[in-house]
C-alpha cells in the first residue's frame, strides 16, 4: 500500500503537497496518510513511501532555504512528470505561489489573518487524529479553490470571443461563457458587461459604476414573461442563475440583448 508521510500538525504546505500528490499521481491517489515527530533524516523515500515536509528527502523544503515548500516542491515534481493537465497547471501556478508566499513568511501581512486558510487548517494539537482531520479539511478546501482557480483560467480563453459595443452608459462587451462573472469582468476597461451562460440559460448585466434601470424596463417591455430582475444597486439586471432553477429565460437572442442597452 502506498504511504504519503508528514509531521504530526502538519502546515498547509503538507497539506498540499499531499493532496497534489493524491489528485495527480494515480499511484497514490488511495495512498495512506502517515504523520510522524518532524524529522531530517527519518529515511529515504521509496516506490512505497513519500516524505512531504519532514524526512529530509526530495519533498523536505527545509534543506532547500526559503526559495520553496513542500508544495511547490511536489508540484515542480508532478508537473515535469507531465502528470498535470495544461489548464490545472496554469490554476495551480497560482495557488503554488500564494502558498509559497504564507509558507515562508513574505505574504502581506493581514488584520483578518485570523479568517484565512492557513489559519483554521492548522490546529497545533499534536495528535495524528487531529492531523489526519486537517489533512481531509485541507484537500476538501483546496478541490473548492483549485475550482474557482479553473473558472478563471477558461475565463480567459472564453473572454477572447468578446464582442465589443458602444451603449448608452459607454464601452460595452458582450460574451458567452459558463465562467466569466462579476469578479472577472471588474478587471477590464468597459461600462457595461453583457455576459450569458449556456449552462443554466441565464442573462446578467453588469455596470461597475452606472444605472442600468433602463436596461431593464427595456427587456421587460421586449420580453415581459422572462424572470427579469433588477437587483438593488441598479447596477445589474438579471435573468435566471444558477442560484435561480425555477426562472423563466429570456427568449431574447444574444444581438436583441445588445440592442437593449444601445
Amino acid at each position: 500500500m502506498k504511504t504519503l508521510v508528514t509531521h504530526i500538525n502538519p502546515h498547509l504546505d503538507d497539506i498540499v503537497g499531499i493532496w497534489l500528490f493524491k489528485k495527480y499521481n494515480s499511484e497514490f491517489a488511495d495512498a495512506n496518510v502517515e504523520f510522524i515527530s518532524a524529522s531530517r533524516d527519518a529515511g529515504g523515500d521509496t516506490e512505497e513511501k513519500i516524505f512531504i515536509g519532514t524526512g529530509g528527502g526530495q519533498f523536505d523544503e527545509h534543506k532547500e532555504g526559503l526559495n520553496t515548500c513542500a508544495g511547490s516542491l511536489v508540484f515542480d515534481y508532478l508537473k515535469a512528470a507531465g502528470n498535470i493537465p495544461d489548464l490545472d497547471a496554469k490554476a495551480l501556478e497560482k495557488l503554488i505561489e500564494w502558498n509559497l508566499l504564507v509558507d515562508t513568511g513574505k505574504a502581506s501581512s493581514s488584520e483578518f489573518d485570523e479568517f484565512s486558510i492557513q489559519s483554521f487548517i492548522r490546529t497545533k494539537d499534536n495528535s495524528s487524529e487531529s492531523s489526519r482531520r486537517s489533512v481531509e479539511l485541507g484537500q476538501e478546501i483546496l478541490d473548492r479553490v483549485l475550482e474557482v482557480l479553473r473558472k478563471r483560467e477558461q475565463s480567459k480563453i472564453d473572454w477572447e470571443k468578446a464582442v465589443e459595443f458602444e451603449s448608452q452608459f459607454g464601452k460595452g462587451y458582450a460574451v458567452e461563457s459558463e465562467t466569466v462573472n462579476r469578479e472577472f469582468v471588474r478587471e477590464k476597461d468597459g461600462d457595461l458587461y453583457l455576459m450569458v451562460d449556456p449552462k443554466y440559460n441565464s442573462v446578467q448585466y453588469f455596470s461597475p459604476e452606472k444605472d442600468i434601470s433602463a436596461i431593464y424596463e427595456k427587456v421587460k417591455e421586449k420580453d415581459p414573461e422572462a424572470s427579469w430582475f433588477l437587483h438593488q444597486s441598479h447596477h445589474m439586471v438579471i435573468c435566471g442563475s444558477s442560484s435561480a432553477p425555477d426562472s423563466k429565460p429570456t427568449k431574447l437572442s444574444m444581438e436583441e440583448l445588445i440592442e437593449a442597452a444601445k
